[in-house]
């Protein structure tokens, strides 16, 4: 049977050991994630991607809007072509009904909880596309929210934990060696559940930034937009029988982000095709 490594263990890396289990053997997952390095999935070690010239395979499987870059870091590696596979998204589904579940009701239930507290939040990026094709949340790898306020995301750092209780995990992400934010502030909240297939929601904050406004990518860059985006406030839009706040704006958000047939976005995407995304030397120029 053939010997096959998935590249990635998130959404779209278990899509994929979803649809070729029962065909090959499975032999380990690779992951550029030091927390996942030396786990297991499902029973299959997950080891670094530097480690793949250790293993015994026949061929590397990876896939979803990341695959380009994962192909060009195998190929740092060394790895041929000819043990490389790419899977389409046609070929594998990123969903379970579980996963539908679980991702429709914890939207639900933060949705609740803003509201409550009487805290604005808005969804974005790829979940916002999804739900605009009329998809479910949970076909997207994680699901992005953002608050405006630095208060609110210390806010709900503290108090989330208590308020979704045991069944949902909270991970804080914080600054580091960036110049937009204060070293050691929180950057990122990421819930996940206890789930096999687990949802993933990140909350995120947004800074002002002289004339824009900017968010953090994990690379040391900046998602940048124009603050008049921003100054339409928000409204709803309708998701599985209940709703969910978005920018007024969300048109010219996406846009901005993706370019105008953003509901048309390519299967195969890397970080290269958004058109916002700057470092700081960049943010600089464009403040000038």
């Amino acid at each position: 049977m053939k010997k096959i490594v998935i590249f990635g263990t998130g959404a779209a890396g278990r899509a994929i050991y979803r649809t070729i289990k029962d065909d090959f053997n499975v032999v380990a997952f690779i992951d550029n994630s030091t927390a996942k390095q030396g786990s297991k999935f499902d029973g299959v070690d997950i080891c670094s991607v530097e480690n793949l010239v250790n293993l015994d395979y026949d061929s590397v499987y990876l896939g979803g809007i990341w695959a380009d870059e994962m192909e060009a870091q195998l190929r740092t590696l060394g790895i041929d072509e000819s043990r490389i596979t790419v899977l389409e998204e046609k070929d594998i589904s990123f969903s379970t009904p579980s996963r539908q579940v679980a991702t429709d009701e914890i939207m639900r239930v933060l949705d609740g909880y803003f509201k409550e507290i009487k805290m604005d939040y808005f969804l974005c990026n790829s979940a916002l596309i999804s739900l605009l094709r009329g998809n479910s949340l949970s076909v997207v790898s994680d699901v992005d929210l953002y608050v405006m306020n630095y208060a609110d995301l210390e806010y709900l750092a503290r108090e989330l934990p208590h308020f979704l209780g045991s069944e949902y995990k909270l991970n804080l992400c914080y600054v580091e060696g960036e110049a937009v934010r204060t070293d050691g502030q929180i950057k990122r909240i990421c819930i996940t559940n206890n789930l096999s297939e687990s949802i993933v929601i990140d909350i995120g904050l947004f800074d002002e930034y002289e004339n824009f406004m900017v968010c953090d990518y994990d690379d040391g860059r900046f998602f940048y937009f124009p603050k008049e985006i921003f100054e339409g406030g928000f409204t709803r839009l309708e998701y599985m029988g209940f709703e969910l706040n978005v920018l007024k704006h969300y048109n010219e958000y996406l846009e901005f982000m993706y370019g105008k047939n953003y509901l048309e976005m390519p299967k195969r995407f890397s970080s290269n095709d958004y058109l916002n995304l700057k470092t700081k030397a960049q943010l600089e120029e464009l403040k000038a």
